[in-house]
Parts: structure tokens; sequence; C-alpha cells
């Protein structure tokens, strides 16, 4: 029986797949391979997102899927990932990618100290994710003479997959803005 002051939890859906990943090459190969096969959509959400080899290598991708027609969503932390260059984030708006800050340090009307998107949540087709730690970056990648951090992430498939895709795009609607960082 629940406690009385439990909040009551969803249904649970047994209808999902679930494997754990292991950070480093196993999350970013297979990151790379659900955007490969991606058909419609695309969110990403990282709260590092880097303009590194890592990074670079996940815009290709990124980039090569909206050239196949698929709507892609990258929202990165606006403190984290506020190294991100201005030719970098051109590159992708000019790639057709639609980029957004969330919560920009200097520019946002809902900034408050502390508030800070620590999303790091791949939704694919509303059908396929990777949750977890892993950010964009490569510290987080297997790099030569640099072992990737361990880190871990959840790849599921079904109704899990809706689920976080609404809160994405509740994410991308609510909190995000596609103001410059730089002064």
């Amino acid at each position: 029986m629940a406690e009385p002051n439990q909040k009551k939890s969803h249904k649970y859906s047994p209808c999902n797949k679930v494997k754990l990943v292991r950070g480093g090459r196993e999350y970013f190969d297979m990151l790379l391979l659900l955007i490969n096969n991606a058909k419609e959509s695309i969110h990403l959400q990282s709260y590092i997102y880097s303009d590194d080899e890592t990074g670079c290598l996940i815009a290709d991708a990124l980039q090569a899927a909206v050239k196949r027609n698929v709507q892609v969503y990258l929202l990165a932390d606006g403190y984290a990932s506020q190294a991100l260059s201005k030719e970098f984030i051109d590159g992708l708006n000019d790639a057709g990618i639609n980029f957004k800050f969330f919560e920009p340090f200097y520019k946002s009307k809902y900034f408050y100290f502390g508030r800070r998107m620590h999303h790091k949540v791949f939704v694919a087709d509303a059908s396929y994710v990777l949750v977890g730690g892993i950010n964009i970056t490569n510290r987080y990648n297997d790099m030569p003479g640099q072992p990737a951090w361990l880190d871990f992430a959840l790849y599921a498939e079904g109704e899990i997959a809706k689920q976080l895709c609404i809160l994405c795009w509740k994410t991308w609607n609510d909190f995000a803005t596609n103001m410059s960082i730089t002064p």
C-alpha cells in the first residue's frame, strides 16, 4: 500500500525495451546509429555540448539527418555550453538544425542563479531514446590517449520514448531561446 503522502506514480508501461549502455565508444556509436536511422524527428538535449571532435562528429550526423528531411532540435544549456563558438552555432543554423540555448546565462528573462538544464536526452522519431549522464564532448568519448569518463545511459524503445519526446517539446517551447550568449 502506498504511503499517504506519496505521489501517485505514472502507470507502468509493459511495452518498453530497455538496455544499459556504457559511455564512450559504445554510447557514441549507438547515438550515431540512431541519428543515421532517424526518419522524422530528432531531439537532442545536452548540458555540455562542445565544438570539439565529438561535438563536430555529432553535428555532422545531425546535418546529414536534416538533408534527409529529418527535423532536428538541438538544445544546449546556456551556461555549461557557453563556450560554443559563434561560427559553430551559425553552421548548425545554416544547415537547418533548430538550435537553442536553455536559459542563456546573461540574457534570459527567466534566469535565476542555479536554474540549469542538466538533461542528456536523445529522442528519435518519438520511438527511440538515449538518456543518461553523457554529455556531447570529448571527455565522454574514447579519444586517442584519453579514455572516456565512466558514465552510463539507457537506451529505450516504446511508450517511454513518446513521453520523453513530449517533455523535450515542453522544454524546447517553455525555456529555450535562440538568443546568442556572446556579448
